[in-house]
């Protein structure tokens, strides 16, 4: 079983936002074209806008989903955040098929 990437944030650690951009843009950048990809990658809280019109990562997550991962956005976050209508790639998950996803680990690999 591969890994699954749980990303609940824009960027990548805490501290400096611009650097936690790039940080994020290299990481999903390597992980679409790495050796290994992952079985997942899920999209929590602010970690949503990722995957919504105007991100950034938008090619790389679409490469990834074309490579067989699996791409799920938080329906609940992208309904809060307004941004339901903006999703552009993946499919909108809820609570109950992320928690039965993360359950299976032990491959969770959490980036905030």
């Amino acid at each position: 079983m591969g890994k699954t990437f749980w990303f609940t944030a824009e960027t990548v650690g805490r501290g400096d936002d611009e650097l936690g951009r790039i940080l994020m843009r290299n990481l999903i950048y390597t992980l679409a074209r790495g050796e290994e990809l992952p079985e997942a990658v899920m999209f929590m809280n602010g970690g949503v806008r990722l995957a919504c019109t105007g991100s950034e990562v938008l090619d790389d997550l679409k490469l990834m989903e074309e490579q067989g991962v699996v791409v799920r956005v938080c329906g609940t976050c992208l309904d809060f955040l307004g941004l339901k209508e903006d999703l552009a790639v993946g499919e909108v998950g809820d609570m109950k098929a992320s928690a039965a996803r993360l359950a299976i680990g032990p491959a969770v690999v959490t980036v905030t």
